[in-house]
């Protein structure tokens, strides 16, 4: 089995044991049933306004994701990836990878931040970086440390992928202050949204860029099932290299569609 650098699955199926006593607090952690499955399609959108060559990528993918093991300190999954559409506009760039039938297995702690992801077979590097950066989507959902109620917020101080493989360039990443609310739990759903400023300076390939922005979100979680309903994110930052603005966009998007159970 052959490892990826790090894990965050973008595309991750966690679920989640949630349940609110009388005081109207909950500790949030991951505690699925293992052999637990659930399907996905999980969709993103970036741009990158370079005026000396401009990007754009899209991708959209069918997911199965199956809990192997799961203890205290942590869990295993697996995600195969069924089905995937990609498309890459860079001038003179390399056509975009075929994702479809990789397989990848991902390990993340109970309160969801990753440890590792790893291919199940030997993927070519292109097709890595891809399905790394897509993995790596859900780096952000990161739970409490403590108990919560709804209408609490928290903090916590995140590395966040700049995902630049994708586009024929290194990988790069911040670290990102976001602050976390519990903003409702309603009909069975608990939703928590997030929001950080993205601020940092970075060495990209032996050159200084700069990173302004904003990264916020939202996930949609099934507290009775136990499982990610749906997640968001939006990345809307200003990059400076070489005396140019660039400002760059990206949404994700990863929503339950059936179960197969």
């Amino acid at each position: 089995m052959k490892s990826v650098r790090r894990g965050a699955g973008t595309a991750t199926m966690i679920a989640l044991a949630f349940a609110l006593p009388l005081s109207g607090q909950s500790l949030l952690r991951l505690a699925p049933p293992e052999g637990q499955v659930n399907l996905y399609v999980y969709s993103m959108e970036m741009s990158m306004q370079n005026p000396m060559m401009p990007i754009s990528m899209t991708l959209r993918a069918h997911q199965t994701q199956t809990i192997l093991s799961a203890t205290d300190e942590v869990i295993r999954a697996r995600t195969a990836i069924d089905s995937s559409t990609m498309t890459v506009s860079t001038p003179g760039g390399p056509p975009a990878p075929d994702l479809s039938g990789r397989a990848f297995t991902i390990e993340m702690d109970p309160r969801g931040r990753m440890l590792n992801v790893a291919a199940d077979d030997a993927a070519g590097d292109d097709v890595e970086a891809v399905a790394e950066a897509l993995l790596e989507g859900s780096n952000f959902f990161w739970l409490p440390e403590a108990e919560v109620a709804a209408g609490d917020s928290w903090t916590d101080i995140v590395p966040v992928p700049l995902s630049m493989g994708s586009m024929g360039g290194p990988a790069a990443t911040m670290e990102v202050e976001f602050t976390y609310t519990f903003t409702s739990l309603e009909d069975g759903q608990a939703t928590i949204t997030f929001t950080g400023p993205v601020e940092s300076s970075l060495d990209m390939g032996g050159m200084p860029v700069s990173v302004s922005g904003e990264l916020s979100g939202s996930l949609v979680v099934d507290v009775g099932e136990g499982r990610y309903v749906r997640q968001e994110s939006r990345l809307s930052v200003e990059m400076g290299m070489g005396g140019m603005a660039m400002p760059v966009e990206t949404t994700t998007t990863l929503e339950l569609v059936t179960d197969p159970t």
